[in-house]
């Protein structure tokens, strides 16, 4: 009899029983990933993973802000076809940037170094790539090497106009490890240690959202990719070095509440009964009123008018987030702060740009003045993808304090319309190049809250508390809230009163249908 098939995926040890293609398949894959694992285990020093999947959950909401449309940089997205086309620009790219010699023996100076730099490549990435050493190595040099002419030649605005090049090397899933970009130079002599490293910080220079100002001359701190260090130039304190102890395993990326599926508040609650009630009681007075006789409408006028005021719409005008912006963050999912129109108009609080340099940590309001100090946005077509992947990067390097989160937060509660983008634009604080101010303000309405767990210690946080403290003792807040909510009651108040006038006038229609009730009209009706 034969032996039952079997197949051994370290051994590659099969029985005489071939095996279909599909598990053949299976498990030559399983066969690679084992080893290529043992492999990472048996290596010391090998760089943490920097590179990351952006979940769908995130993705789907704006899959252009997550995924290149031109430009493919690295293993996930090499080998989309639709992304074929720049092939022929990435090999210009080592032509430029390489000697004839250095063209000729590529393989033997690039790709056999990357080969060899295989486990510290697969290292880096989250997710296992199903590629052999040969593909990976091509995919990374010839990715690298266009990365640093493009780079290097990089002269802001004139170079890409409309952004998109930008976009698609500013995203999680399309970044090359500094590291594997270093072993390129190496192996071609491109330039000096220092001069890679200056070329990224002038391009981070150029296009952050948050204005930078950087000592490129005693800045040393090797990052793990260009994302990376735009990250670390925004957010970390000025001067601070960076702890091994920040570094941790990748986690989930924080996701967005989709708006569109939220649930009800209690105060459109309240306003969908109410008209609900509404219509409810113009319909019975209605039918009342026609099969009743003339002394029966007569007294039913009076209510029904009580009952025809529009009292959901009176009391929408002044709904919560009609003075404070943040009382409404039920509807908006927006922390609870004013926008700046509103901080100006009733408070006579002022935004003003913090101290250059000092980024995100410079956050404050200085009651005395009063005003609210902030960065200065720099912000052109490509910063809303450069902000949203920022942030994605930042939860899956598993940051406990998720600064760059809160700030973006910040932003989207402080500015609702156009109206708050002009004022920050007359203070200082943006300054938009090709941008409207519509659009910016679209900008942050468009980035959904991030939920993080609160940090009393985070000076974005303690800025927000004192402004809404500020805001709240003005007189003039106080004054209109309180009618608001004095309206309110009146509103429910009536309602009542309309809802027992009902009641005792169907009442009395039940009573005199049964019994005569001529001698209480004064004479029988005609």
């Amino acid at each position: 009899m034969p032996s039952s098939s079997s197949y051994d995926p370290i051994s590659n040890n099969s029985s005489t029983v071939p095996m279909s293609s599909s598990a053949k398949g299976w498990v030559d894959r399983i066969s690679n990933i084992f080893r290529q694992e043992m492999a990472i285990d048996h290596i010391d020093h090998l760089p943490p993973v920097c590179v990351f999947q952006v979940p769908k959950a995130l993705s789907l909401q704006k899959p252009e802000s997550y995924s290149p449309q031109l430009i493919a940089l690295g293993p996930y997205h090499h080998l989309r076809p639709e992304l074929y086309h720049m092939e022929r620009h990435k090999l210009k790219a080592i032509k430029q940037i390489s000697t004839s010699d250095q063209i000729f023996n590529f393989q033997n100076l690039v790709i056999s170094r990357l080969k060899e730099f295989d486990p510290c490549t697969r290292a880096c990435y989250n997710k296992f790539m199903d590629y052999d050493q040969d593909t990976l190595a091509w995919i990374i040099a010839i990715d690298g090497c266009f990365l640093v002419n493009l780079v290097n030649s990089y002269s802001g605005s004139d170079f890409d106009s409309n952004g998109i090049i930008t976009r698609d090397i500013m995203m999680v899933e399309n970044q090359i490890p500094f590291v594997l970009l270093q072993e390129i130079r190496n192996c071609l002599n491109l330039c000096p240690n220092n001069e890679l490293l200056r070329m990224f910080l002038n391009f981070c220079e150029i296009n952050s959202p948050i204005k930078l100002n950087i000592d490129k001359e005693n800045y040393h701190r090797m990052p793990r990719h260009l994302l990376d260090l735009m990250y670390h130039l925004i957010v970390e304190f000025p001067g601070r070095v960076q702890s091994p102890k920040e570094d941790g395993p990748p986690r989930e990326v924080p996701v967005y509440i989709d708006m569109d599926n939220r649930t009800t508040s209690s105060w459109d609650s309240s306003i969908n009964d109410s008209e609900l009630f509404q219509e409810n009681v113009g319909a019975i007075l209605e039918m009342v009123g026609s099969m009743g006789d003339k002394r029966t409408q007569a007294v039913l006028k009076p209510v029904k008018i009580v009952s025809d005021i529009p009292w959901s719409s009176i009391s929408g005008l002044f709904r919560k987030g009609t003075l404070h912006h943040g009382e409404e963050n039920n509807l908006n999912d927006e922390i609870a702060i004013p926008s700046i129109s509103y901080l100006w108009r009733y408070a006579e609080v002022k935004c003003r740009p913090a101290p250059a340099g000092g980024g995100i940590h410079e956050i404050k309001f200085m009651e005395t003045e009063p005003a609210l100090y902030l960065p200065i946005l720099n912000l052109n077509s490509s910063s809303e993808t450069i902000l949203r992947n920022l942030v994605a990067y930042e939860a899956a390097t598993s940051r406990s304090s998720l600064e760059l989160a809160r700030f973006v937060n910040l932003m989207n509660g402080i500015i609702d319309t156009a109206e708050d983008v002009k004022l920050l634009k007359q203070n200082g604080v943006i300054i938009a190049t090709n941008l409207t101010d519509d659009e910016i303000a679209d900008l942050f309405n468009g980035m959904k809250r991030f939920y993080v767990r609160s940090n009393k210690k985070s000076n974005i946080e303690i800025a927000i508390q004192k402004v809404n403290e500020y805001y709240d003792k003005k007189l003039v807040v106080r004054f209109i809230r309180r009618a608001k909510k004095n309206l309110y009651t009146s509103w429910k108040c009536m309602a009542v009163i309309s809802t027992v006038l009902l009641f005792v006038v169907l009442g009395i229609e039940s009573f005199c249908s049964i019994y005569s009730c001529s001698r209480f009209w004064g004479g029988r009706l005609n």
